[in-house]
This record gives C-alpha cells, sequence and structure tokens, in this order.
C-alpha cells in the first residue's frame, strides 16, 4: 500500500533511493517504505534508503522472507476493512475539533502514552486529523496516514485512559472516515490480528473485511 500512496497523492511526502525503485515516508512521519517489486534491485535500494541498521516497516499483501543483508524483527498478519455503510455517531456525544499544526505537541503526547501505532512530530502531514477535548486536554483522536488513489486510510485511533469506555474511539475514528469520504474516497483501516476488540468495534461502525494483508518489520544490517 505504501508504494502506490508514495508515486501517488503521497509523492511529495517521500524520499527514494535507486532512482525511486523504493520509498519511504519522510522523517518523523511514518516509518512505512514502498518497494515495486522486492527482487534484488528493490532490495538494495531499500538497503540504500535506510542506511545501515536502518528500520523498514512493509504493509502489504505479502511479504516475502529477507535476503541476506536483512534481519525481520517483527512479523504479524492483519486485516484490511474497507468502509460500507458507516455509522453516524449517536446524538450526544463529545463535540469532534479537526486539529491542526498547534495541535502537534499534544497529538504526539497523546500517541505516546497510548501507542497505536507509529506517529511522529510530522504525521499529521498525511491526511485531516480530528479529536475531542475535556477540559482543554486533547483525550482522543484519530486521523488519515495512508492515502491512495480513491481510498484514505483512517489510523492513528487513541483514546487517554481516564477517558476510555466512553466510546469515543468510535467517535474519532467516524469522524475520520467521514472526512475521508468528504473528498470523495473510500475509508479503510487495519487491524492486527488478535485485536478482537477492534475487530467487533470497526465492523459494528460499517467497515467490512477486504483482505488480510501482512505488517513486517525489518532491519539492514551494516556492511
Amino acid at each position: 500500500m505504501a508504494w502506490h500512496a508514495l508515486t501517488g497523492p503521497h509523492a511529495h511526502l517521500s524520499a527514494s533511493a535507486g532512482g525511486g525503485a523504493a520509498r519511504r515516508y519522510r522523517d518523523e512521519i511514518a516509518p512505512f517504505c514502498g518497494v515495486e517489486r522486492l527482487d534484488d534491485r528493490g532490495w538494495e535500494a531499500l538497503a540504500e534508503l535506510v542506511g545501515p541498521q536502518g528500520v523498514a516497516v512493509f504493509l502489504r499483501g505479502e511479504v516475502e522472507p529477507p535476503p541476506p543483508g536483512w534481519t525481520e524483527l517483527l512479523r504479524e498478519d492483519a486485516t484490511q476493512y474497507v468502509a460500507g455503510d458507516l455509522s453516524e455517531p449517536p446524538s450526544g456525544t463529545p463535540e469532534v475539533v479537526e486539529l491542526t499544526a498547534a495541535d502537534v505537541p499534544e497529538m504526539v503526547r497523546l500517541a505516546a502514552e497510548t501507542e497505536p501505532g507509529p506517529f511522529g512530530p510530522n504525521s499529521h502531514l498525511t491526511g485531516r486529523w480530528f479529536g475531542v477535548r475535556r477540559d482543554g486536554r486533547l483525550v482522543a483522536m484519530a486521523g488519515e496516514r495512508m492515502r491512495v488513489d480513491g481510498h484514505g486510510e483512517v489510523s492513528g485511533v487513541c483514546v487517554d485512559p481516564v477517558a476510555r469506555g466512553e466510546g469515543l474511539g468510535a467517535v474519532v475514528t467516524l469522524a475520520a472516515a467521514h472526512g475521508i469520504r468528504q473528498r470523495g474516497d473510500r475509508p479503510m483501516l487495519h487491524v492486527r490480528d488478535g485485536n478482537e476488540g477492534a475487530h467487533r468495534l470497526y465492523r459494528r461502525l460499517g467497515f467490512e473485511v477486504r483482505r488480510s494483508v501482512v505488517v513486517a518489520v525489518l532491519r539492514a544490517d551494516s556492511p
């Protein structure tokens, strides 16, 4: 997916190597990499891109075991969902606000405390982000991470522990998803297998299973 994002709508957020054979998001955005073909040229370009001991994260339908010169740190199966008939936020839900660059310190703080996945000081550049505040403090957020032609990925869904159990994860997920729909694209998201609570939540909100994918974290060995 990252390849299509970084050669498409997010090309302006990418760094590349090997004449463009490998791409990744720029620093402090996301660690995801894309390679058109995982052949010898693709692996060489990826190694040049991340550098010795650098880490590449793939989100693909399939990731073959890496060749010599790479160490696989993590491999997990996940499910890709696409939006069907999305729910509307229930009446009486807290006000949702669209977040801006001025909110980045709080967004980074909330992500660090809740660990929804990679989120850095420039992650907000990938799309629109939405949040809920309580007494001025950001307690929930979600937004758009990878964007490909026709689709936008809802990601970074997180809720402060003090506000869990109130349905705020659903509220910000729907805000991000409807924001993608307003642009004319179809929302999608990814859930690691085994996270049954998240699977139930997103199905309840109107997301439908599309396919299985793999999350692989690889480290380039020193030459």
